[in-house]
């Protein structure tokens, strides 16, 4: 199957597996809606005795719950070297690195390994 230039695979929920992280796919929701999304994670659970797949969502923070017998198309992308078919691209020019290994000056806090202190503001 292609839409317009870009291929998709569609495969049964069944088959989800830890491969699929990163992946661009879309699903048709129980509401009938169809959407695309980058997974982020997913968790397999039962309820009311019946499977009951929970995937979640890089880009957005959402999820959604598919059953059974769900069908999830993989969309294939144009290919960005250094990135295996399928996955993700980011155009975010400026990637978020960690600063260098050295002696921690002062408490640590969440944002603290995204943007380096500026020197003179502790």
């Amino acid at each position: 199957m292609t839409r317009s230039g870009i291929g998709i695979t569609e495969m049964s929920i069944e088959d989800l597996d830890l491969d699929w992280i990163g992946m661009t796919i879309e699903v048709d929701t129980p509401d009938g809606s169809k959407v695309g999304f980058r997974l982020a994670r997913y968790e397999k659970t039962t309820r009311d005795s019946e499977p009951l797949w929970v995937l979640f969502s890089a880009d957005q923070p959402w999820r959604t719950e598919l059953t059974a017998g769900a069908k999830v198309r993989w969309v294939h992308r144009p290919i960005d070297p250094g990135r295996p078919a399928g996955q993700h691209f980011s155009p975010h020019p400026n990637p978020v690195t960690a600063p260098q290994a050295g002696p921690v000056s002062a408490p640590l806090s969440p944002a603290s390994w995204v943007t380096p202190p500026v020197p003179g503001t502790r």
